[in-house]
């Protein structure tokens, strides 16, 4: 008998593959396939595990604020005005 994952050679009465691991729980069975699997999202692995932890490199990046910088621009143009006149 062979493993239908890894296709190892099993023992008659095996109940489990000592190689990989699979039983009649993860699809020892005939035809079992993998195209049955709900894989979770990797964005949302991320996001369970790094929460919103700014420090982590895989943190979500903050976008600029367009009216902060638009106000900071204003101020420097102003500042660099009053100093030349």
């Amino acid at each position: 008998m062979l493993c239908p994952h890894c296709h190892s050679e099993l023992k008659d009465n095996a109940t489990f593959c000592p190689h990989c691991g699979s039983d009649k729980n993860t699809g020892w069975k005939e035809g079992a396939e993998y195209s049955d699997l709900d894989l979770p999202d990797y964005d949302e692995i991320l996001e369970n595990e790094f929460g919103d932890n700014p420090n982590s490199p895989y943190a979500k990046k903050k976008t600029a604020n367009p009216f902060g910088i638009i106000v900071v621009t204003i101020v420097v143009i102003a500042f660099v005005a009053a100093m030349i006149l």
